[in-house]
């Protein structure tokens, strides 16, 4: 009987051990090389478009379709300049030579709806590389209800590691 309860407590042990550091081991701790894996192995046919060619875009004049894949909470506290909120990729009624950029927090559910519009039949469509929080991390301009803002949506405590704590919209306790 003795022997049986140690058994028991140390598969406990082992088990709360595990669950306790699960986190870590499955990929808990983001890091933008993190992204960029989950991104090229769930989405290999997407193209990208980084953030300084995102800015010499606008800097250009060029003109282009962008879309912000975030929830309505995301988008309200900021979002590019010009950028459209979509939820789907159905959502749009574009020609499919229309030039489109999408984005996201950090570019996985935006390279999601970026691979649906190229199942679509949508040729010119990219993936914002590093999407808002990198765009964020680099100072460039996100606007809310009109006006200029530097804080953004951290997303969630997992994520919200990939945007400059300074830029967090709320701040953590």
């Amino acid at each position: 009987m003795f022997k049986h309860t140690i058994r028991y407590f140390l598969w406990c042990y082992v088990l709360l051990f595990l669950v306790g550091f699960r986190w870590f081991w499955l990929g808990g701790i983001q890091t933008w090389d993190r992204v960029d894996d989950i991104i090229s192995n769930k989405y290999p046919q997407v193209k990208h478009i980084s953030t300084e060619e995102m800015q010499a875009l606008f800097s250009g004049g060029r003109r282009f379709q962008l879309f912000d894949i975030r929830a309505e909470e995301e988008f309200a506290v900021s979002h590019m300049t010009g950028a459209e909120r979509a939820e789907d990729a159905d959502e749009v009624k574009l020609p499919k030579e229309a030039f489109i950029i999408a984005y996201c927090s950090v570019g996985v559910r935006s390279a999601g709806f970026i691979h649906d519009l190229q199942r679509r039949g949508y040729q010119q469509v990219y993936n914002l590389k590093g999407s808002l929080f990198e765009w964020a991390n680099k100072g460039y301009f996100m606007e809310q209800d009109g006006r200029r803002t530097s804080v953004a949506h951290p997303y969630s405590e997992e994520w919200g590691v990939l945007l400059d704590k300074k830029l967090h919209s709320y701040k953590r306790e």
